[in-house]
């Protein structure tokens, strides 16, 4: 039997798991979560940046790559396979999602993967999957849960001097954020505060009910948020460890060997173990 490298790490309560490295095992063992990842595209392709796969597969997981589709019973069947579920980044969101017009601002959005990732959230909160949102996923999550974003960054919040935007690739941090010492997210990272990526011009302006936002950049704009764990999803479930949420990208870091954004993944992967 061909024996294979997994990469494994511990999280180390309240200090994080930066400092832990991955460990080579023998062979893979039986409870290795499957991630199932949501793809870019449209009813006619799919597409996924590696990036992804790789931080999956390096935090434990086995990723599952889940393309753009319209059935819903067919999306409840795969999501009930599934052991939690990575929403990635990609185009804007239509504001008709968060009963806004669209302003001359509004970037490229993509109809199909709108209609997919709504459902895809919904029959994940309702099978009680462990989710994480990361950029475009961040903010479609708080949309579904009911809460909006801003558009675009420039223009309703002219007070902001930071490049939301960057031109540098993933792999490079051109800002710095800061992170609730209460948080999920500090007790992951072992940080609470961290420089990071940053590829977007929408974000969180409402948060919606029963999430708390845990990390912020200077100029107020929502880096990342989490379930409180008493509150209920829409559904009148306790929202428990089920949901994080960052607006930056830590699989570009973790792809590159950065541990420390490796936890993020290894921590869904702890709460997706069957």
């Amino acid at each position: 039997m061909k024996r294979i490298l997994i990469f494994l790490a511990t999280a180390a309560v309240l200090t994080g798991c930066a400092t832990v490295r991955p460990a080579a095992v023998g062979s893979a063992t039986a409870n290795r979560p499957l991630i199932g990842i949501s793809c870019g595209g449209d009813e006619t392709k799919a597409s996924l940046k590696t990036t992804y796969i790789d931080a999956v597969r390096l935090a434990g997981g086995i990723p599952v790559l889940i393309p753009i589709l319209r059935d819903s019973a067919t999306v409840w069947q795969l999501v009930e396979r599934l052991d939690g579920v990575i929403l990635s980044g990609g185009e804007d969101i239509d504001p008709q999602y968060f009963g806004e017009e669209h302003l001359p601002e509004l970037g490229t959005v993509n109809a199909p993967r709108d209609t997919f990732d709504v459902l895809l959230i919904r029959t994940a909160l309702r099978q009680r999957k462990p989710l994480l949102g990361i950029c475009r996923g961040e903010q479609v999550l708080n949309v579904v849960l009911g809460g909006t974003l801003w558009q675009d960054i420039p223009s309703q919040i002219p007070s902001s001097e930071l490049h939301h935007r960057q031109e540098e690739p993933s792999t490079v941090a051109t800002q710095t954020i800061a992170i609730d010492p209460t948080s999920r997210l500090a007790e992951i990272l072992g940080v609470t505060e961290i420089a990071v990526n940053s590829h977007h011009h929408q974000a969180v302006k409402d948060l919606a009910p029963g999430l708390v936002i845990t990390a912020q950049t200077e100029d107020g704009v929502v880096e990342a948020y989490e379930g409180i764990p008493s509150a209920k999803d829409p559904y009148g479930q306790p929202f428990r460890n089920r949901v994080l949420a960052v607006q930056f990208h830590p699989e570009a870091f973790a792809q590159a060997g950065d541990l420390t954004f490796l936890c993020i993944f290894q921590d869904l992967v702890r709460r997706a173990r069957p």
